[in-house]
Order: C-alpha cells, then structure tokens, then sequence
C-alpha cells in the first residue's frame, strides 16, 4: 500500500494514486466472491473527525459497474458532500451528536467505513478475504494523514470481524485500546481520547442506549 510525506497541495493527486491502487487490488482479489465497489474518499471533505462505520455492503453494486475510481470518487461526493444520507439510524445518530443536519459541511465530520468493500449484492456481516482486512486498514490510516483527520468516532461494534480491524488499525495508529463496549459501558476510548468506540446506532436504539451515548458523543466532538 502507498503512503507518501505529504507536501501541501499534494493531497488530491497523491488521493487519486491511492484510490486507483485501492480499485485495483479489489478487482484483483474478487475471485471466489462478488465484492462492491469499494468506498473511495477524496479530497473535498474537510471534516476532521472521522465517523467510522462497519462495512460497505451494496456500494453502487459490483465494482465490475464502473470503470474507474474518479467516478467512485463522484459517487462518494454526491452521496455525503450533498448531503444525500437517508434517515437510517446510522445517519440520525451523527446528525443528532453534531447537532445539524448537513454533517459533512456545517459539523465537521468526514464519513468511512471500516472495510472498503464487501458484499456487492447483500446486506449483513461479511465474510472477508484476509486481504480487504490488510486493504481496509491501510487505506484508513493513509486516509487519516492524508486529511488530517484527529479524532476518530467508531460505531463498529465489539464482535468480529470488526473488533480485530478497529485493533489493528488502533495499533498502527499507536492509539491504545483497552477492551470493548458493553452494555454498562456502552463507549471505550483511546488512550490518548482521540478515540471514541461505541456500539452500531441499531443496536444503541434497541438497547435503549442512544440518548446516552448521544450525551457522551457531544462532549467528545467539542472539546
């Protein structure tokens, strides 16, 4: 995987590089099952704490439907930058910890998953290739320097194989993580607070969580 020493005004073309190698490999790997194109960011956001969901199921169907990473990078503008998020509880649940409705632009907030691709054509917990795991982590941490992101909100839950990715790219980051949520304590952070690790919004709101986690994310995004 590229990582570069970024110089100012290097960030769309080195971006661009990342991406195209990322659509790459994914295309590579996508041997024995259907993957979806993978979630590829560019250098229009300017949030800088990074809303890290699971996986990237159905992303605008199999990465085969699109020819290149610059219109995968349209796709990604024109779904957070325009502010095209639906009402799901992934959704509500930043809306409402940032306290306005257009979180990329007005609330400072960049938009990733933990793994860049999974299932093209289904919804629910993927069953990855070892090598999306190893792709996944090392486009987030490029991700994270490239932009400049500084605080991190996790909403990945603690089962795998989410749990084992979240450590790994924590461990990379050199951001200790000690343990995982609960239901008594429903949010863990970093060593250092950069890191705020919470469950999945679904399972928040049916665990009759969201109000406090909500409190709790609040103070984390100000201070």
């Amino acid at each position: 995987m590229i990582q570069y020493q970024l110089l100012k005004g290097d960030i769309m073309s080195k971006l661009q590089d990342l991406n195209d190698e990322v659509l790459e490999k994914v295309k590579f790997i996508d041997k024995d099952f259907e993957l979806s194109n993978p979630l590829l960011l560019t250098d229009d956001v300017k949030g800088k704490i990074l809303y890290m969901g699971q996986e990237t199921n159905t992303w605008w169907g199999s990465h085969k439907d699109f020819s290149s990473a610059r219109n995968l990078e349209m796709k990604y503008n024109e779904y957070f930058l325009k502010d095209k998020m639906s009402n799901r509880e992934f959704w509500k649940f930043i809306r409402e910890s940032v306290s306005c409705h257009d979180v990329a632009n007005q609330g400072n907030i960049t938009w990733s998953n933990l793994f860049v691709c999974s299932n093209a054509h289904k919804k629910g917990t993927p069953s990855l290739h070892e090598e999306i795991k190893e792709l996944s982590v090392n486009y987030l941490l490029n991700i994270i320097d490239y932009l400049g992101i500084e605080k991190v909100i996790s909403v990945v839950g603690p089962s795998n194989p989410y749990y084992d990715a979240l450590l790994k790219l924590m461990g990379e980051l050199g951001w200790e993580v000690q343990g995982w949520p609960t239901l008594s304590s429903p949010v863990i952070y970093s060593d250092n607070k950069k890191l705020f690790y919470t469950y999945h919004p679904n399972y928040l709101r049916r665990s009759g969580k969201t109000q406090e986690v909500s409190s709790s994310l609040k103070k984390f995004i100000k201070r």
